[in-house]
């Protein structure tokens, strides 16, 4: 049976990084994090853009500065597939992605409404909602309270498109994301068959958030015959 796969989302600021840093220590038997070989999947890449021809039309015409982040994720829909059955065939008992369908789903909805859209893309976008609500066994959606988050993306040292900007600003931002997340898993769970769980990093320490996750993940794979291994809090 093959490896469960999970998904790790939430918006700038969430603590992402840290919590995933967290259930790798806690679950050495669980894979996080998968990256695409660019060079390996180029044939497969360049074969989609060429079949996503008519959503890349529209890129172009939604944004043209923005036309190669959707190339990019558009690819990353497609190549993923492949790079998670690769994964799945190594000793991991399950997958956790935290660049995956949602992540790329979402800057897709956000910068290119491709949610709300008629055209070629917003299909496309339907399309891979749809292949991924087969693949994913659950998806872990961390947030907490946006003057907490906006906190955090100023304290950090990396830059971010809204690091400098205003409090309605950042505000705005922060909600055009969750919006898009909270849609993106109400499609994904709609059947019932893809487990979510929400949990709030505001107040709880990472290694808490970190437990309640692995709780999550344990029972979903265990629906699935596997489960990932943990040392426990």
């Amino acid at each position: 049976m093959s490896s469960p796969v999970f998904e790790l989302v939430g918006p700038a600021g969430v603590g992402k990084t840290a919590v995933l840093h967290a259930i790798a220590q806690l679950a050495p038997l669980l894979r996080t994090g998968v990256r695409i070989d660019r060079i390996r999947q180029l044939p497969v890449i360049t074969w989609s853009l060429v079949a996503l021809t008519p959503a890349l039309v529209d890129l172009l015409f939604s944004d043209a500065r923005l036309l190669l982040p959707g190339l990019r994720h558009l690819g990353r829909l497609r190549a993923l597939p492949a790079e998670i059955s690769r994964a799945q065939a190594s000793r991991h008992q399950a997958i956790l992605l935290d660049e995956g369908p949602v992540f790329s789903l979402g800057r897709l909805s956000v910068f290119h409404h491709a949610a709300t859209g008629r055209g070629p893309l917003a299909r496309q976008w339907r399309q891979e909602v749809a292949r991924w609500a087969s693949r994913l066994s659950g998806v872990v959606l961390l947030d907490a309270p946006n003057d907490i988050l906006a906190e955090r993306i100023r304290g950090r040292v990396k830059p971010h498109p809204v690091k400098g900007a205003g409090d309605r600003e950042v505000h705005a931002f922060l909600d055009r994301y969750r919006a898009a997340y909270q849609d993106i898993v109400g499609r994904l769970t709609t059947d019932g068959r893809v487990g979510i769980v929400e949990l709030d990093t505001g107040t709880a320490t990472i290694q808490q958030v970190a437990a309640d996750a692995l709780t999550a993940l344990d029972r979903w794979s265990r629906s699935t015959g596997t489960a990932p291994a943990h040392r426990g809090t």
